[in-house]
């Protein structure tokens, strides 16, 4: 079973808040919006994330690593709620290898997440096969958020999870966006 969409906003009302607050280095009030996060959505909220993200970058391959680092920092910081605690939250009655098999999925999810987008720091600079953008696109939690509603069992931390992987998925492609046409 899934969440519903008042959950969903307020989760990504929430997570967007926290953004600003703890990495945005400009205003979005005041107009200060990075050229790399422009096409953040129209919501200020996301271009002032998008904006906190880039941290003051120069040039497109400053702005695509300064934001590709800063997800990857802000999952590894979510990791213990979502992932670390996954097994303890399923419902005792579960068949151990059900456990199992949900909370290496979760944690082979959470690996595989990072690890793609550490692949794309090295895809910034040079990527002749559009990597870069395919692995953005598609990078989110869902495997694990899958096994959960295989099984309906109700985790909200893995849930805000997912929510977050696919929120910042679309930020980064929106600096993606930005990239020089003469740009490999």
């Amino acid at each position: 079973m899934g969440h519903t969409a008042a959950t969903n906003g307020y989760n990504l009302s929430v997570l967007a808040a926290t953004m600003i607050l703890l990495l945005c280095t400009a205003t979005v009030d005041g107009n200060v919006v990075s050229p790399f996060c422009r096409t953040a959505t129209t919501h200020k909220k996301d271009q002032g994330v998008c904006t906190g993200l880039v941290k003051g970058a120069k040039t497109w391959d400053e702005a695509m690593t300064n934001g590709i680092n800063a997800v990857i920092e802000i999952a590894k910081a979510q990791k213990g709620k979502a992932v670390d605690s996954v097994e303890a939250k399923l419902p005792k009655g579960l068949r151990p290898a059900t456990k199992e098999s949900i909370t290496k999925g979760c944690k082979d999810a959470f690996d595989m997440y990072v690890s793609y987008l550490e692949d794309c720091i090295g895809w910034v600079k040079n990527d002749p096969d559009s990597s870069l953008e395919t692995i953005l696109s598609g990078n989110t939690f869902y495997n694990c958020k899958d096994g959960f509603d295989e099984f309906q069992i109700q985790n909200p931390d893995v849930y805000r999870f997912y929510d977050m992987t696919t929120y910042f998925a679309d930020i980064l492609l929106s600096i993606y966006q930005t990239k020089p046409a003469d740009h490999q």
